[in-house]
């Protein structure tokens, strides 16, 4: 366990002192870990610089879910809150309203249509009686000279 926790660099010296125990394989792993060390300490410091990004972005979001809260909790954007809903409602209502009376004068337009065209035929028939009872006035007229 000892071994595990020196540097690299200490494991090579400490084979190197002490040649009556030198083994082959530890000093090929010890020259492996010397060729790691460094990119294994860039990468501890990239982890670390995450982990710092990641820790601030925290404290920044905890601060604004903070200040979201508060003001929620404020008894004018409550209010607000309650006065919108009300006039949501009131809009709602109103455009139901709209929406019937726009059916009922849509009926109303067509039952006027009707009509129009009913007295315009009774005009039309009257006036074809007239012009019918004219000429028979005139043909009886005309068979008495």
């Amino acid at each position: 366990m000892e071994d595990l926790n020196m540097k690299p660099n200490d494991k090579c010296r400490n084979a190197n002192e002490s040649n009556l125990e030198t083994k082959p394989g530890l000093l090929v792993i010890n020259s492996y870990l010397n060729q790691i060390n460094p990119d294994l300490k860039d990468v501890q410091s990239e982890i670390r610089e995450v982990v710092g990004k990641q820790k601030s972005l925290i404290d920044a979001m905890l601060k604004e879910n903070e200040e979201l809260s508060n003001l929620l909790n404020e008894s004018e954007v409550q209010n607000m809150f309650s006065s919108i809903k009300h006039c949501h409602g009131q809009l709602v209502e109103l455009k139901k309203k709209l929406m019937f009376l726009h059916k009922k004068t849509m009926t109303l337009e067509k039952r006027a249509n009707v009509l129009r065209v009913a007295k315009q035929r009774e005009a039309l028939q009257r006036e074809h009686q007239k012009e019918s009872m004219l000429v028979r006035e005139q043909e009886l007229i005309s068979k008495q000279t």
